[in-house]
């Protein structure tokens, strides 16, 4: 890399000055003990356990500087795998998942690090509600469930190949209420484990870059579709589903600000909002409101954060604003699939999958 991206000092393989570092591959294990959450008051009275668990990583980070990783200060991606036992396990069971993982450094030197933890993927749980069976089980309506896992990471490497770790995590599952009950369950753990590395080198030392100005500007229309269930006893599945046009700014080749319009379904609003007419229309169902928010570009993978207001419905909602999370990927340079969570605060409504279409009017020419 350039002069001042890079200085070498210790390592095990050496790495000549003004070079490009090599890629870093690594695994790691960790135990986990902790203790759930109860955010939900049926949940004191069964839980009786600690949180145990065993998380497994395997990491690349990737120091070439064409990548998006440069402006996030070289971030560690990977693929997890996490156990974890809920606190009672005849009740909650224990739960098995699957994510996509990035660790974004705080400290780096040669031996040291420390980072934080993002990370979102698809859970299984063994022992979900059963209205005969398990009608205790309050906060899993599901066998599958999305994952999100939020940590603070820290990693010290004692020899050539091995490092020792420790973490402090937060972790949830829930199915975005495609399936009633949906309390979900939140572990917060403390975790001891060891890495081995795949490269002799240690970590180089590298200064952060600002990420590049842009003044790009895009129009993104997305076509979205989700199912969901609107009680714990009514056990049909309503179909729901959204059309959003929004406005892009680029503020810099890392980032940049949505603002624009929704027309929302939601197919299950007559039994979750109350005030709602049983006998109610299609057209009741409808939702107008207008939102704004951040995105994160990472390469072809954008992570996006919105915050909506309801401008019109033919009923009262419960809040007057509405948040929608999620992640999109581009598929060709116009076309995007999404993945979001449309909710109603602290309470999921539903999950959406859908397509979109990015036309850029304009070019970035900064």
């Amino acid at each position: 890399m350039g002069a001042g991206i890079l200085r070498s000092t210790e390592v095990f393989g050496q790495v000549p000055n003004n070079s490009t570092p090599p890629n870093q591959h690594s695994v790691s294990v960790l135990y986990h003990h902790g203790i759930v959450i109860p955010h939900h008051a049926n949940m004191i009275y069964f839980i009786d356990d600690f949180s145990r668990g065993v998380e497994v990583n395997y990491a690349l980070l990737r120091f070439d500087k064409s990548g998006w990783q440069q402006w996030y200060n070289f971030p560690e991606v990977g693929i997890g795998f996490f156990y974890n036992s809920y606190g009672n396990p005849h009740i909650y069971g224990q739960g098995l998942t699957l994510y996509p993982y990035l660790h974004f450094p705080i400290v780096r030197t040669p031996r040291f690090s420390l980072k934080n933890k993002l990370a979102l993927g698809l859970g299984y749980t063994n022992r979900p509600f059963d209205y005969q069976h398990n009608p205790e089980n309050q906060i899993f309506g599901t066998y599958l469930n999305a994952y999100v896992g939020l940590g603070l990471y820290s990693s010290y490497r004692v020899l050539k190949d091995w490092s020792v770790s420790a973490s402090a995590s937060l972790n949830h599952m829930s199915n975005g209420a495609s399936r009633k009950p949906n309390n979900g369950i939140n572990t917060f753990t403390l975790s001891l484990g060891a890495s081995y590395h795949f490269e002799p080198h240690l970590s180089p030392r590298l200064s952060r870059k600002v990420a590049l100005p842009s003044n790009r500007r895009d129009v993104e229309v997305f076509m979205n579709y989700g199912r969901s269930q609107a009680a714990d006893y009514n056990f049909n599945l309503y179909s729901s589903g959204s059309l959003s046009i929004h406005h892009i700014w680029h503020r810099s080749v890392k980032s940049a600000w949505g603002a624009g319009l929704d027309m929302i379904y939601f197919g299950a609003a007559p039994f979750v909002y109350q005030e709602f007419n049983h006998q109610d229309t299609g057209a009741q169902r409808l939702f107008y409101g207008v939102s704004g928010g951040k995105q994160w570009i990472m390469g072809s993978t954008t992570a996006f954060v919105y915050v909506g207001a309801y401008l019109y419905s033919q009923i009262d909602t419960p809040q007057a604003f509405y948040p929608r999370v999620g992640l999109r990927q581009s598929i060709t340079s116009n076309f995007v699939a999404n993945f979001s969570i449309k909710g109603s605060f602290f309470r999921a409504e539903f999950l959406e999958f859908g397509l979109g279409y990015r036309f850029n009017y304009k070019k970035n020419v900064l």
